[in-house]
C-alpha cells in the first residue's frame, strides 16, 4: 500500500518494506507493493527463499526493497543481507529506505546539489550511498551492534519519469537490467566480482567504496528501455546463467509479457502474481530469498 510522506515540504509516495527503528521490528516474510506514476507502473515483491523457510535457526527472509516518488523523481532499491548475519534483514531494510530518502532529500535541497546535468546527478547518488552507509553505521551504534552485523548488499536507481535521465548504482551481487523495443536485455551497471561462488560484497564492508559502480544513463539511452528491473542474487542467478545462452533475454521479455499481461486486472493484482511467482518458480539449485522490482513504461510492449 502507498504510503504518503513529507520530506523538505514536498510529499512523497513511499512502497516497500519499512525502515526500522530499532532491532525489535518485525519484517515480514514476504511482501509485495505497487506505485502508479504517470509515465511508468511500478511493481514489487520479495519472498523467503526455500532455504531460509526450512531452516531451524535462521528462516527470516533477509531481502528488502522501497520505491519512492515525488512526482517526478523515481528512486527504487533492493538489498540483500547477508545469509551468515542473523541481524542483516534489519540493514537491508533500513539501507534501502535510507537510500530513498536520502536521494529525494538531495533532489528537493538545492544547497546541498545541482541536478542539471549526468555529473551532478551522478554525485546525488553516490552521496546518497555515502549517506546511507554513515547512517547504517549510526542505526548499529544506536542498537549496540558492529555494521557488520547489519551486512547487506544494495542496488539502486534514480529515474527522471518526464526526462527519462536516470543513474544506477550497485554494490554486492543482484542486477539492474534494462529491456528495450528491440527486445534486448542487459545490465545497466556492471559491479565488481569477488570470483568466488557465494561471496558478496556489502555495503557494510569498511573498505565498501571499492566496490561500489554508480553509472548515469541520459536521456538518449534510456528512451528506449520500456522496462527496467532491479533484484537479488536469488532472482539474477536464475535468469542470468544458462544454457540456454539467451536466457537473460527470454527471461526478461516473458516477465515483461506476464506484468502486462491484459488480465491483471489492477497493479495491486499484479504484485499479488509477482509475489506468487516469486514463491512458485522452479529452478535448479535456487534456494535463496528472492526480490524483484519491475518499474515499466505504461501503454508499450516488448513482447
Amino acid at each position: 500500500m502507498v504510503e504518503r510522506l513529507k520530506m523538505n515540504f514536498v510529499s512523497i509516495d513511499r512502497i516497500g518494506d519499512g525502515r526500522p527503528s530499532n532491532l525489535d521490528d518485525g519484517h515480514r516474510d514476504e511482501h509485495s507493493d505497487s506505485l502508479q506514476t504517470d509515465q511508468f507502473s511500478v511493481v514489487g515483491a520479495s519472498v523467503r527463499g526455500k532455504l531460509h523457510i526450512r531452516s531451524e535457526t535462521h528462516n527470516h527472509r533477509d531481502d528488502a526493497f522501497a520505491g519512492y516518488f515525488d512526482g517526478t523523481w523515481l528512486v527504487v532499491a533492493v538489498a540483500d543481507g547477508a545469509g551468515s548475519r542473523d541481524l542483516s534483514r534489519y540493514g537491508a531494510a533500513y539501507s534501502v529506505n535510507a537510500f530513498c530518502s536520502s536521494v529525494m532529500n538531495l533532489i528537493h535541497d538545492e544547497n546541498k546539489v545541482n541536478l542539471d546535468d549526468k555529473d551532478r546527478l551522478k554525485a546525488a547518488v553516490l552521496q546518497a550511498f555515502k549517506n546511507t552507509r554513515a547512517d547504517l553505521e549510526q542505526f548499529s551504534s544506536q542498537n549496540k551492534v558492529k555494521p557488520e552485523d547489519l551486512h547487506c548488499t544494495l542496488l539502486g536507481l534514480m529515474l527522471n519519469t518526464v526526462t527519462g535521465e536516470a543513474v544506477v548504482g550497485q554494490i554486492g551481487d543482484g542486477l539492474i537490467l534494462g529491456l528495450d523495443d528491440n527486445r534486448e536485455a542487459r545490465p545497466l551497471v556492471e559491479p565488481p566480482n569477488p570470483g568466488e561462488v557465494g561471496v558478496s560484497y556489502f555495503l557494510t564492508q569498511l573498505n565498501w567504496e571499492n566496490y561500489l559502480r554508480v553509472e548515469p544513463v541520459n536521456g538518449k539511452e534510456t528512451s528506449p528501455i520500456l522496462t527496467y528491473c532491479l533484484m537479488t542474487d536469488g532472482v539474477a542467478d536464475d535468469c542470468q546463467y544458462g544454457p540456454p545462452e539467451d536466457i537473460l533475454k527470454r527471461w526478461a521479455n516473458d516477465i515483461d509479457r506476464e506484468i502486462r499481461s491484459s488480465s491483471i486486472t489492477s497493479l495491486e493484482d499484479a504484485a499479488i502474481n509477482l509475489k506468487t511467482y516469486l514463491n512458485t518458480y522452479q529452478a535448479q539449485g535456487s534456494f535463496d530469498d528472492r526480490t524483484l522490482v519491475i518499474i515499466y513504461r505504461k501503454g508499450n510492449t516488448a513482447g
